[in-house]
């Protein structure tokens, strides 16, 4: 709600269970957020749409200036290096090639949260399918019962894979656990090349590893999925 100096001190003042409350101390570190440093270029003179401190683009990183491309955490909401660089060479193969777009695709959106366990996403999650309105299959397997996470005794979390109800098309996976974020890049290269639940889990894994988990909800879906078209 506010933030001042109060004598020596500094006070942040904000609102708590219906209640104000003030708070104060010798420093306020602010981390809510980064904006990106846009005032200096003069966007609005050019006509550049922007929307919550961000340039608008399409995804083929047009503003809405036709000829003007952004790219990168100026942009959007994903502020993830990997995200960036496509985005760049994105806008750059565009002004190149007016005659010859290509545009993003965020299907393979990941996200990664280094703590522990670590925690990682790509493509949908359960709330996301929901929202979009989207059909699926879901299996999921716990850490605590596998072979090499008990072995390191790393027992916390889980994996879990979504999947098409149809085709069997992996359109997401989850990993709370060891290596999270090393472990989802599997059902990154499988989402990439469109890989079905039934080929993730036919696909050799050596034992005993971290990766292999990945087997067990795919072969749970493969075997929903076959009882559901027989």
């Amino acid at each position: 709600m506010d933030a001042h100096r109060t004598g020596s001190h500094k006070e942040v003042v904000f609102e708590h269970a219906k209640k104000t409350v003030r708070v104060q101390a010798e420093e306020i570190f602010y981390a809510l957020g980064r904006i990106p440093n846009l005032a200096s270029l003069g966007l609005e003179k050019v006509g550049v749409q922007t929307e919550y401190g961000r340039i608008v683009s399409d995804t083929a990183m047009r503003t809405s200036v036709p000829h003007i491309f952004a790219a990168g955490d100026c942009t959007g909401l994903h502020e993830i290096v990997h995200i960036a660089v496509q985005q760049g060479e994105t806008a750059g193969h565009n002004i190149a090639h007016p005659d010859k777009l290509k545009k993003m695709d965020y299907r393979l959106l990941t996200e990664v949260v280094f703590t522990d366990p670590q925690v990682a996403v790509v493509g949908l999650t359960e709330k996301r399918a929901h929202v979009k309105n989207i059909p699926y299959l879901v299996a999921k397997y716990a850490f605590n019962d596998h072979g090499k996470s008990m072995i390191m005794n790393a027992q916390e979390g889980f994996v879990k894979l979504l999947a098409d109800p149809v085709s069997g098309e992996i359109l997401g996976g989850c990993c709370v656990g060891p290596q999270g974020g090393e472990l989802i890049h599997e059902i990154i290269a499988a989402m990439h090349k469109r890989m079905t639940v039934q080929e993730l889990a036919a696909m050799p894994h050596y034992h005993p590893t971290l990766a292999e988990i990945w087997t067990y909800p795919a072969e749970e879906l493969s075997e929903e999925l076959q009882k559901t078209s027989s």
